[in-house]
């Protein structure tokens, strides 16, 4: 990582950790872990700890809101809200929701792709197609229009399972994308894909927005592969989380550039003998929020160093090449090097009539392959297979079977890439830069 100490983002990383240190509840046990002033600010931040969910469960949520506001106060007057986040049990935090802070940090997210900065006005329409359970209304029967709209902002979807998407759910989406023209589509990805492939079964021309939006789960190639096929509109990447905000944005280039007005990011590399170059875990350190202060947050997400300049010129903070994917869906080859779930995705993205899959690692040397195709090409499956072979290396055992369809996580997003046994991410990273021993947060009072 560069070293930043004579630029804006080192100021405000500056501003950040000593007004945690020395205003939040939280952070009190984390001073004795403070190099001081002499010290350059990546070297500060590189001493402490991470801070995991884990840790922050330990805690209520007011132990992180800067000294002198009050949580209850907060609460009563409506400027925060109290929200859980989606995943899973050990996944999931209370989080303390500020919509100003969460809005400004979208903007200046914004801000880093042409396409967004032209289009995003703050003033457009916007569809959204996601699962209910992330963002908008559950239902178990179709809802009117009405009742999906809030403002400049339409919710295609009410229904929780994809799979059971009938065809007139499908034909009411695209009629309401010509209806509504949004400006914007916001899309979970796999959802998103879904909807491209019944137009393409039906040989339906969907509305195409100025801006295609994909977010709330990992972007996978294949999913993008077909949304192009059905949609001529310009497509972003953004990656962030309920607790973080907007983190990464993807420019015009297919890079992912930093957000820095809204955080910082550090980088846990991962050992090069064990793992691919420049790959390591985030850690996020946010800005401005006084009701929910981060530090050295560990989102649990990796991501790939870009290893040249980006064309668009953006030099600000860290450039990722790629996110690859969550911590908990890492697999590892027979002679243990780690495999990412964008390793896999690349690999099957490759593969034409390949529609969705999931990979499970059952042990150190198995893997069963899940395949679906809406074709009747036979050599979809067995290249599929091949190409596992080729990534995991001698000894893998990969067994390949088609599926019909394949269901979300019951956070209502898919998870692609999993093994079935636990994988200690930290195992892989390089020990310089190991955090020290995570005290718990600060007693209770």
């Amino acid at each position: 990582m560069p070293d930043r100490s004579g630029d804006l983002l080192a100021v405000r990383s500056t501003e950040a950790l000593e007004h945690a240190l020395s205003q939040v509840e939280a952070y009190r046990s984390w001073r004795a872990f403070d190099l001081g002033t002499k010290a350059s600010i990546d070297a500060r931040y590189r001493a402490l700890p991470a801070l995991t969910k884990r840790l922050m469960n330990l805690r209520t949520p007011a132990a992180f809101v800067s000294g002198g506001r009050s949580l209850e106060q907060g609460l009563r007057d409506g400027q925060i809200e109290l929200v859980t986040t989606s995943g899973t049990t050990d996944d999931r935090i209370l989080n303390t929701w500020y919509q100003p802070w969460w809005d400004s940090s979208e903007r200046s997210s914004f801000a880093l792709n042409g396409h967004a900065r032209r289009v995003a006005t703050g003033e457009h329409r916007e569809a959204i197609l996601v699962s209910p359970l992330n963002v908008g209304v559950v239902s178990d029967h179709p809802l009117p229009l009405d009742r999906r709209r809030l403002g400049r902002f339409l919710y295609l979807n009410e229904l929780v399972d994809p799979l059971a998407w009938p065809d007139p759910h499908y034909d009411r989406m695209l009629r309401e994308l010509s209806l509504f023209k949004p400006a914007v589509l916001e899309a979970n990805p796999s959802f998103l894909s879904r909807l491209c492939r019944y137009a393409r079964r039906v040989g339906a021309r969907p509305f195409q927005p100025q801006l295609i939006t994909l977010t709330y789960e990992y972007p996978s190639l294949v999913h993008r592969r077909q949304i192009q096929a059905v949609f001529d509109s310009p497509i972003m990447s953004s990656y962030g989380t309920t607790e973080c905000a907007y983190v990464f944005i993807e420019c015009e280039h297919g890079r992912m550039h930093q957000n820095t007005d809204s955080c910082r990011v550090d980088l846990l590399p991962f050992r090069a003998e064990r793992a691919s170059p420049f790959m390591g875990m985030l850690l996020v350190t946010t800005f401005d929020n006084p009701w929910r202060a981060l530090i050295r947050f560990d989102t649990g997400d990796l991501g790939r160093i870009a290893d040249h300049p980006c064309p668009c010129g953006r030099t600000e903070g860290v450039t990722l090449a790629s996110i690859e994917g969550r911590a908990i869906n890492l697999t590892t080859t027979p002679d243990g090097g780690l495999v990412t779930q964008a390793d896999v995705d690349r690999r099957l993205a490759a593969i034409e009539g390949l529609d969705e899959y999931q990979l499970i690692q059952t042990d150190r040397r198995s893997y069963a392959l899940r395949v679906g195709s809406d074709g009747d090409d036979p050599a979809v499956l067995p290249r599929a297979e091949q190409a596992m072979r080729e990534l995991y290396g001698p000894g893998a055992r990969v067994v390949a079977s088609p599926v019909g369809g394949l269901a979300p996580e019951a956070s209502g997003k898919y998870r692609l890439v999993k093994a079935s046994f636990t994988i200690d991410p930290m195992t892989f990273v390089e020990p310089s830069y190991w955090p020290p021993s995570s005290p718990e947060l600060s007693p209770r009072d």
